[in-house]
């Protein structure tokens, strides 16, 4: 028996010296855990335009994705979460509402790993914590 793989994106949205981190709705899978926004990969979509379509699909805003920061697969619930996470700058104001989220905060990158992150996000956030030039 073969094991489903979803491929996600997600957008590590830069202002400053911060990011933006979204909340998950407690209705929502993961609820009340913290995640980058984003969302699946359709078909024939390339990851860059399917994390502009989710960001203003969840967020109402565009963004110019840039380079990746991180991928992982992490398995979760009997399947894999394939998420690839992009550095994003917003195009104009910042998001003030989610479709997903119940809370959206902008965090210093070094203050990450404070938060009860998402399973498939804890990877990432491990790297780009990491990658932080040392103090």
């Amino acid at each position: 028996m073969s094991v489903k793989t979803i491929t996600v994106v997600g957008a590590i949205i830069r202002r400053g010296d911060e990011v933006l981190t979204c909340r998950r709705r407690a209705d929502k899978s993961a609820g009340g855990l913290w995640e980058f926004p984003g969302g699946k990969i359709e078909e024939g979509e390339s990851a860059e335009a399917a994390l502009s379509r989710e960001i203003h699909e969840e967020l109402g805003v565009s963004i110019t994705v840039g380079a990746l920061a991180s991928r992982h697969t992490t398995p979760l619930e009997g399947r894999l979460i394939d998420l690839a996470c992009y550095w994003a700058e917003l195009d104009d104001a910042a998001p003030e509402q989610s479709t997903d989220h119940d809370l959206m905060a902008w965090r210093p990158l070094a203050e990450l790993q404070g938060l009860e992150w998402s399973p498939a996000d804890v990877p990432i956030i491990n790297d780009i914590v990491r990658a932080l030039p040392q103090q």
